[in-house]
C-alpha cells in the first residue's frame, strides 16, 4: 500500500509536466535504438570482409534484411550508416536531457513553495513543539532527494529500461537460443534487487530523521555561541556536536554498505553473461552455426547491458531515497492547520475599537491557562496600559490579538469582529505588534523599518519617532548600512527601538506594543514615549510593559497576575489602591502626588 500512495504522489507532481516527460522519454528510446541498431550494421562489414577474405557470406541480420538492407552494402556502407546511427544518438540525446531535467527542477521548486507556503499556514502552536533542523532538512536535503527521483532517477532507470528491452529483442533476432543462456543470470539480478532496495529504504529514512537531528545541533551551537563563549563551555559543546556527528557518520556508513552491493553485484551478473556468450556463442562459430559478424554484435550488445545494469541500481537507490523524502514531506505538508483561517475582511475597516470578552488561553490541553477570564474594552484612538509580573499572561494576550495564537471564538473583538472570523492578512494590517523579542533580517536598516511594503514616507521619519534617527545616521551608511545576522551588529536597545519604527511604518489603526522597551533605559524610554505621543495619535494603543512610567499616562491600565484581572483603573486610581501597581511604582521610583497623598 505503501508503493501504491507512493506512486500517485509521484504521478500528482510530475503530472504539469507529462508533456516534456514524454518527449524526454521519446527521445531516450530514439537514442536507444539508434544505439542498439548501430552494432549491427558492423556485422555487416565484418561478414563484408569475411566474404573478401573467402569465408562463406553470412546474410545480414534479420531486423536489417526486413529494412532492405543486404551483404552488397559492403563494408564502407555499413561503417557510413554505423557512425550515421551514432551521431544521431548524440543529436537526440539533448532533448532527452533537457525534457527530463528541467522539469525535475520545477517539481522541487513546487516542493519548496508548498513547504514555505505550508510553513506560513501553521499556527505558532506547532512551531512550539517543532524542531528547526527538521524542518531545514525538509527544505533542503528531502526536497533535493525528491528532485533527484524526478531527475535522474527518471532517466536513468527508463534508460535501463528502454534498453535492455530493446538489447534483448535484438538479441532474440539474432539467435534465440544465446540469447536465454546470456539472460540466465536476469532473477538473479531482480532478487538481490529487491533485497537491497527495501534495505535501502529503510536505512535512508533513519539517515534523513538523523539528518534533521543533526542540523538541529549545528544550529543550536551557533545560535548560542556567545553564551557557550561566555561560559567558556566550547569544549562541551564541540565534544556533544562530535557525538552527535559520530551517530551520523554510523548510519551514512550504514546506508553505503547496502548502497555499495548495487554495483558489484550487478557488474557480477554482467560479467556472468558476457562469459556465457563467449563460451556458447564461440562453440556455435566453431561449429559455423553463427558468423563471426553476428557473434561480435552479441558481445556489443551484451556490453549495452552494463551500462543499464550499473544505472538501474543506481536508479533504484535514487527513487527509495526519493520515495522515502516525499513520505516526509507528504508527512509535514499533511499537517493542517488546527482551525480554518477566517476571510472577513472588510469588517476591519473601522477606527480600531478593542474589545476582549471572558478570554481563556491555554497553550495546551496539558498545561494550565496562560489567561483567565480576562475582559476589558478599549475605544478607538484610546490607550490601554497592561502591567503584571513575570508570567502573568502580558505576552500571550498581545499575540492573541494578532491571532498569532488561536484565541477561542467569541473572546477577542477588532472593530466588532470576532478576529477569529477575520482574515489574518487584513487583521495583521490593521493591528500591528511590536513583539519583546525583535527579530531583525539580514537586509539594510530602511528595508527593515520598511518591511509592511506599507511605510508612508521615509525611513528617517519613523526613526526619528523612535529615538533612533541620530544613532542611524552615525552608522557608516546610515539607512543603507546592512544589518548583521538578526541584527547583532545593533544594540538591544536599537534593535527595540527598530522595531517600534517598522510598527509605525506599518500605518496600523491599533498598535500593540509588547514591553518592547525592555532594553533601554527608563530615562530613554520615558523620552521614546514622549515622542511617540503624536505618533500614537488617533490610533488606539495597547502598551504592554514591566515600567510603570511606560503606562502610567496611558487612559486605563491593567494589572494582570496569575493569568487574571488583579486590578484595572487610571495610574492614580491604582496608586491609591496601594496594591501590586503602587509597590512597583515606589520600587521603581515613580513620584508621583497621589502617592505623597496616600501616605
Amino acid at each position: 500500500m505503501a508503493l501504491v500512495a507512493d506512486i500517485r504522489r509521484a504521478l500528482a507532481l510530475v503530472h504539469p509536466y507529462r508533456n516534456q516527460y514524454l518527449l524526454g522519454l521519446v527521445a531516450l528510446a530514439a537514442v536507444n535504438l539508434c544505439d542498439v541498431l548501430a552494432p549491427l550494421f558492423l556485422t555487416v562489414a565484418i561478414d563484408s570482409l569475411g566474404a573478401i577474405v573467402g569465408l562463406a557470406p553470412a546474410p545480414p541480420p534479420p531486423i536489417l534484411a526486413a529494412l532492405g538492407v543486404d551483404i552488397g552494402l559492403g563494408v564502407l556502407g555499413a561503417t557510413a550508416a554505423y557512425f550515421a546511427l551514432q551521431l544521431g544518438a548524440n543529436v537526440f540525446r539533448y532533448p532527452m536531457l533537457m525534457q527530463i531535467a528541467v522539469p525535475s527542477h520545477e517539481v522541487g521548486q513546487t516542493l519548496r513553495n508548498r513547504l514555505v507556503a505550508h510553513f506560513f499556514e501553521m499556527p505558532m502552536a506547532y512551531y512550539d513543539r517543532a524542531k528547526s533542523g527538521d524542518l531545514m532538512s525538509l527544505a533542503t536535503a528531502d526536497v533535493l532527494a525528491a528532485r533527484m527521483m524526478f531527475g535522474p532517477g527518471v532517466l536513468v532507470g527508463a534508460d535501463a529500461l528502454i534498453l535492455v528491452t530493446v538489447v534483448i529483442a535484438v538479441m532474440l533476432t539474432l539467435s534465440w537460443k544465446l540469447t536465454l543462456i546470456a539472460m540466465a543470470p536476469l532473477p538473479l539480478i531482480a532478487l538481490f534487487t529487491n533485497l537491497l532496495s527495501h534495505a535501502e529504504y529503510g536505512r535512508f529514512q533513519d539517515v534523513q530523521k538523523d539528518l534533521a537531528t543533526l542540523t538541529e545541533r549545528a544550529r543550536e551551537s551557533f545560535a548560542g555561541l556567545r553564551v557557550l563563549q561566555a561560559y567558556a563551555r566550547e569544549q562541551f559543546d564541540v565534544a556533544r556536536f562530535t557525538a552527535a556527528s559520530e551517530r551520523h557518520r554510523g548510519l551514512e556508513v550504514r546506508l553505503a554498505r547496502v548502497r555499495s552491493l548495487f554495483g558489484p553485484t550487478l557488474d557480477l551478473m554482467n560479467g556472468l553473461s558476457t562469459a556465457l556468450v563467449v563460451i556458447f556463442g564461440g562453440r556455435q562459430v566453431v561449429q559455423g552455426t553463427l558468423s563471426v559478424g553476428t557473434f561480435v554484435a552479441f558481445l556489443f550488445l551484451i556490453g549495452f547491458l552494463s551500462g543499464p545494469m550499473m544505472g538501474f541500481g543506481w536508479a533504484v537507490s535514487l527513487i527509495q531515497r526519493g520515495r522515502a523524502s516525499l513520505s516526509r514531506l507528504d508527512a509535514f505538508l499533511e499537517t493542517a492547520p488546527p482551525a480554518p483561517l477566517g476571510t472577513n475582511a472588510e469588517a476591519l475597516d473601522g477606527t480600531g475599537a478593542v474589545r476582549v470578552d471572558g478570554l481563556t488561553f491555554a497553550y495546551s490541553s496539558d498545561q494550565p491557562p496562560a489567561l483567565r477570564d480576562v475582559s476589558f474594552s478599549i475605544s478607538a484612538g484610546r490607550r490601554l496600559g497592561v502591567i503584571g509580573p513575570v508570567g502573568s499572561g502580558k505576552s500571550t494576550l498581545a499575540r492573541l490579538l494578532v491571532r498569532l495564537y488561536e484565541p477561542p471564538r467569541e473572546t477577542v473583538f477588532v472593530d466588532g469582529c470576532d478576529v477569529t472570523d477575520a482574515d489574518p492578512d487584513a487583521l495583521r494590517q490593521h493591528v500591528v505588534l511590536a513583539p519583546q523579542d525583535t527579530f531583525l533580517f539580514s537586509d539594510t536598516v530602511e528595508r527593515n523599518i520598511g518591511l509592511s511594503a506599507r511605510m508612508n514616507g521615509k525611513a528617517d521619519f519613523f526613526a526619528r519617532q523612535s529615538q533612533l534617527h541620530d544613532e542611524i545616521a552615525a552608522l557608516r551608511d546610515g539607512y543603507d548600512t546592512l544589518l548583521g545576522e538578526r541584527g547583532m551588529t545593533l544594540s538591544g536597545g536599537q534593535r527595540q527601538r527598530l522595531a517600534i519604527a517598522r510598527t509605525l511604518a506599518a500605518d496600523p489603526r491599533v498598535v500593540v506594543l509588547d514591553d518592547c522597551l525592555s532594553a533601554v533605559d527608563a530615562k530613554t524610554e520615558e523620552a521614546i514615549l514622549a515622542s511617540l505621543d503624536s505618533a500614537l495619535e488617533g490610533r488606539t494603543a495597547i502598551i504592554i510593559s514591566h515600567r510603570v512610567c511606560a503606562v502610567r499616562g496611558c487612559d486605563e491600565i491593567l494589572v494582570l497576575d496569575a493569568g487574571g484581572v488583579a486590578a484595572r483603573g487610571t495610574h492614580d486610581q491604582l496608586v491609591a489602591a496601594d496594591g501590586f501597581y503602587a509597590r512597583i511604582a515606589r520600587e521603581q521610583g515613580v513620584d508621583d502626588d497621589m502617592t505623597e497623598a496616600h501616605e
